[in-house]
C-alpha cells in the first residue's frame, strides 16, 4: 500500500476528445501513454517518479479495459528488460524508474535494446534526481544517452510540453527503431497544468496477438556480427531518421526577442526558471515575452546541427544554460560552431557554475555576468535575495544543525540503538550500510555506518572482509534492497563464498524510503500481486544456514 492514493485523481484518465484535463504532470503522462497506444509499462519506483507508478497502481482497472498491462518491477532492470518484446513486435511500451540509480541498474538492458533496435516505440520515462532534493549521487543521465545513443528529450516544465512530449516520443522512437529517454525533472513531476485530452487509444496490436503469432528476426539480436551491423546502423540510418523527425515536428523551440546579437540556448527543463529569471532582471515578462532570442532544447540529445547553426549565426555571443557537468552540450555545440567556421563566442560555464542545481538564484548570478560582458548599457536591478544571504549568514552560527534522521517512533530505531550498546561492549565493527532509510543510522545521534554502494548492496559492500578476523564485519539491508538485488548480490554471494558475515535485514513491510509499495514479503494481499513470501525462507532457500526472525522492539 502506497503512501497516498490516487483512486479519485486516475478518474481523469477516462476524458475524451475535447475535455479539459487539470491535474498534476505524474497524472498527465499516465493519460499521455493511454492516448498514445500503449501496450504495456514496467517500471520501479523511486523519487521523484514514486508517484507516477503509484498512479498507474490506482488506474489498473482503467489499464484492464484498454488491454493495457502494467507491472511493478523486481527492479530497474527487469522494468527495462520488458520493452524486448518491442524489438520484434510493433507494441509501444514505458518503462520508468528513478535515475541515474535506475539508469544504472538498467543500463545492460538499455544498452541492448539501443543496440539491437526496436519495431514498436519505447520511452523509458526517466525521474531526474539531480540537485535540491535529491537523496543520490549527482550525476547526468545524459551520459546514458550518450554511451547507447538513446535520445532523450527534456520537456518545458508545463503540462501541455510534457504531453506532447510524451506523444511524439513514442513516433520519434518508431521513426528512428530507437528507445528515447524522457527525462523529468523533478519539478516537473509535480507541475501543475491543464490541456485538452484526446481519447485513449487501445494497443494497435494487442500483447495476446504477438504472443500468439511469434516472429523473430535474428539480425536484432545482440551477437557478432549483427552487433557491428548495429553500430553502422544507429549513425547512418537511425540518426538521421531522428534529426529529420525532431527537426520537421519542430520539437526544439525557438522565442524571438528584440535583439539579434545576443541568444541563449537552455535545456527545455530549465526554460521555466530561466524565463523567471530574465523576467526579475527586466529583459522577459512573465508571458514568455523576451529581448533576448531562446533557443529552447526539449531534445537534449542529439544536439540538431542545422538549427543550433541558424540559432548562432551572426550573434556575437550566445549564453548556453546546461546544468550539471560534465558539460556535454556545450562541448557539442562548440564542435558544431568550429566545424561550421561561426565564430559566435558560446558562453556556459564560464559565467555559470560547473555543477550543481541551477535555481533562479545561480541563473541570475550567470545571466548578469553575461549581459554585463556584452552589453554595455545593461544594469542589473537590485537582488531582493541580498536581504535573504545576509540574514542567513547572521544566524548560521547560532543555529544548530538539523541533519535528516529516523522518524520518531521508527522501528527501525532499536536496531540502530542496539548496534550502539553492542559496539559500546565489544568496541567498533564495521558496518556496511545500504540504501533506505535505516541508512540516516550513519548520521548522529547513531554515527553506524561507514559506506553504502547501492540498493541491495550492502551485504555484498563488506564481501572483501570476508578473511579470518575476532571482529566480523556486520552488513545492514532493508527488505526492499533485500528483494531488488540483495539475495543474489549479497546472500547468494556470501553463501557461495562461504562468508561468515553478519547481515540484519530490516523488515517493515513495505519500500518504505519510496513511499511504501509492497513487496514480495509484505503481509497484505491485492488482485494483482503475490505477496507473503517470508524473507527467512528465502535466504534459508540459497543455502543461509543460521537465521534468527526477531521483533525490533524486542531485540536486547
Amino acid at each position: 500500500m502506497a503512501e497516498r492514493s490516487f483512486k479519485k485523481e486516475v478518474e481523469k484518465l477516462r476524458l475524451g476528445a475535447g475535455e479539459e484535463f487539470a491535474g498534476e504532470a505524474i497524472l498527465a503522462i499516465t493519460k499521455a501513454l493511454l492516448q498514445s497506444g500503449v501496450a504495456y509499462i514496467g517500471g520501479y519506483q523511486g523519487a521523484p517518479i514514486s508517484h507516477l507508478m503509484d498512479v498507474l497502481s490506482d488506474a489498473q482497472a482503467i489499464l484492464q479495459e484498454l488491454g493495457v498491462h502494467f507491472e511493478s518491477c523486481a527492479s530497474e532492470a527487469t522494468a527495462a528488460a520488458m520493452a524486448a518484446v518491442s524489438v520484434n513486435y510493433p507494441l509501444r511500451g514505458a518503462v520508468i524508474f528513478k535515475s541515474t540509480v535506475g539508469t544504472n541498474v538498467a543500463s545492460d538492458a538499455l544498452a541492448n535494446l539501443a543496440s539491437g533496435g526496436v519495431k514498436g516505440g519505447v520511452v523509458v520515462i526517466v525521474g531526474e534526481d539531480y540537485g535540491e532534493g535529491s537523496s543520490i549521487m549527482q550525476e547526468r543521465t545524459h551520459a546514458f544517452a550518450m554511451k547507447s545513443q538513446i535520445w532523450m528529450i527534456d520537456p518545458r516544465p508545463n503540462v501541455p510540453s510534457i504531453v506532447a512530449a510524451v506523444e511524439h516520443a513514442f513516433e520519434l522512437s518508431e521513426a528512428s527503431n530507437t528507445p528515447v529517454f524522457l527525462q523529468m525533472r523533478l519539478r516537473a513531476c509535480h507541475v501543475h497544468g491543464r490541456f485538452i485530452a484526446k481519447d485513449n487509444r487501445p494497443p494497435d496490436m494487442s500483447l495476446r496477438e504477438a504472443m500468439e503469432h511469434p516472429t523473430r528476426d535474428v539480425n536484432r539480436i545482440v551477437l557478432p556480427p549483427a552487433s557491428f551491423m548495429h553500430e553502422q546502423e544507429k549513425v547512418n540510418k537511425r540518426w538521421p531518421a531522428a534529426v529529420e523527425y525532431i527537426k520537421s515536428h519542430s520539437l526544439n523551440e525557438l522565442f524571438e526577442g528584440e535583439r539579434d546579437d545576443l541568444g541563449i540556448i537552455v535545456q527545455g527543463g530549465l526554460y521555466n526558471s530561466l524565463i523567471r529569471t530574465m523576467e526579475r532582471l527586466g529583459v522577459a515578462d512573465a508571458f514568455g515575452g523576451t529581448q533576448i532570442p531562446i533557443y529552447v532544447m526539449n531534445v537534449a540529445y542529439p544536439v540538431i546541427e542545422d538549427e543550433v547553426n541558424d540559432f548562432c549565426r551572426n550573434k556575437r555571443a550566445v549564453l548556453l544554460v546546461e546544468e550539471g557537468q560534465p558539460n556535454y552540450i556545450e562541448q557539442a555545440i562548440n564542435t558544431v560552431l568550429r566545424q561550421s567556421d561561426i565564430d559566435t563566442k558560446l558562453i556556459g560555464k564560464g559565467v555559470l557554475p560547473m555543477a550543481g542545481e541551477y535555481t533562479v538564484q545561480v541563473l541570475r548570478s550567470g545571466v548578469v555576468d553575461f549581459l554585463e560582458q556584452f552589453d554595455r548599457k545593461f544594469k542589473a536591478p537590485e537582488d531582493p535575495m541580498q536581504i535573504v544571504a545576509q540574514f542567513i549568514d547572521d544566524i548560521d552560527a547560532h543555529v544548530p544543525p538539523r541533519p535528516p534522521g529516523l522518524c520518531t517512533g521508527c522501528p527501525e530505531r532499536p536496531v540502530f540503538a542496539s548496534l550502539k550498546l553492542l559496539q559500546e561492549e565489544l568496541g567498533e565493527f564495521h558496518i556496511s550500510g545500504d540504501i533506505g532509510c535505516h541508512l540516516f543510522s550513519a548520521l548522529p545521534p547513531f554515527n553506524i555506518g561507514n559506506t553504502t554502494m547501492g540498493y541491495g548492496l550492502g551485504a555484498a559492500g563488506a564481501a572483501a572482509f570476508n578473511t579470518e578476523s575476532d571482529r566480523p564485519a556486520i552488513s545492514i539491508m532493508g527488505d526492499g534492497g533485500f528483494w531488488h538485488n540483495g539475495l543474489t548480490s549479497g546472500i547468494g554471494n556470501a553463501v557461495f563464498n562461504k562468508s561468515d558475515g553478519l547481515t540484519v535485514i530490516i523488515d517493515n513491510n513495505s519500500a518504505a524510503a519510496t513511499g511504501g509499495q509492497d513487496l514480495l514479503s509484505s503481509k497484505g494481499s491485492t488482485e494483482n500481486r503475490s505477496m507473503q513470501h517470508p524473507i527467512e525462507r528465502a535466504v534459508q532457500g540459497v543455502g543461509v544456514k543460521w537465521t534468527k526472525t526477531v521483533r525490533t522492539y524486542d531485540i536486547g
